[in-house]
């Protein structure tokens, strides 16, 4: 349980991660998070588009991979939470597989987590990206650790912006910074955008298109995307056929 002493404390480090910047400040807001809630691990992915993703941190490998699987598979609460601009919160995973991301569901279950608790990062009709919180025990958020944890999000949110830059200048403007942006940041998914790039020249089908056959052949193989990707850009693997 959160008691106010707690959510008090959290909030003025948060205040102060903010308020700092850095780098480090979106990694700096998760451990703040993991430390105070009753949660075992955050992650923070940049999104733009449904599937224009950019993971951002994860506070340790669990985080990572369910964030990893949301990409891939291209399904998720995640995408839930962001298209809708609502919280997405699932007490259980090993529960029951859900119908609204049914392959997610049976490859969430594999993993430690129990709870998991996605947070859209928005602010008025700007969407930034989300926000995964997992826990290794079943259970919902108790309403204190959920409010603690919407203030977390708020904190993450204003991380992204200060990285990223003016948000006044409007949506369209602001994404199209974002994505530019992508490319310095130090991800591996800026090659998975590069190879869908290369993909759609090779095929003539859509950006959605050259996405899902990337997505598609990682899954098939059970291999991560980001490694998938690589081989794509290195020419060491051509998925429209022939020789790379």
């Amino acid at each position: 349980m959160v008691d106010n002493a707690h959510g008090d404390a959290l909030g003025e480090a948060l205040a102060a991660i903010v308020a700092e910047g850095g780098d480090e400040a979106p990694l700096r807001v998760c451990r703040a998070g993991v430390a105070a809630l009753p949660i075992d691990g955050a992650a923070i992915t940049m999104m733009t588009a449904l599937d224009r993703q950019e993971p951002v941190c994860a506070s340790d490998e669990v985080a990572g991979r369910i964030d990893e699987l949301q990409f891939t598979l291209g399904e998720g609460p995640c995408m839930e939470a962001f298209e809708s601009g609502r919280p997405v919160l699932i007490p259980d995973l090993k529960e029951r597989v859900d119908r609204r991301w049914p392959v997610f569901s049976l490859h969430a279950q594999r993993t430690a987590a129990r709870g998991l608790y996605v947070l859209p990062l928005q602010l008025g009709a700007i969407k930034v990206g989300v926000m995964d919180l997992y826990s290794l025990a079943p259970g919902g958020l108790p309403l204190k650790a959920l409010t603690n944890a919407l203030r977390m999000a708020d904190a993450a949110m204003w991380t992204l912006l200060d990285r990223r830059g003016d948000p006044k200048e409007g949506q369209a403007a602001y994404e199209a910074e974002v994505m530019t942006g992508l490319v310095d940041l130090p991800l591996h998914r800026a090659e998975i955008h590069q190879a869908t790039g290369m993909i759609l020249a090779q095929t003539g089908v859509s950006a959605e298109q050259a996405l899902a056959m990337l997505r598609a052949y990682a899954f098939a193989n059970e291999r991560p995307i980001d490694e998938v990707a690589r081989e794509v850009v290195a020419r060491r693997l051509r998925l429209a056929g022939g020789t790379p």
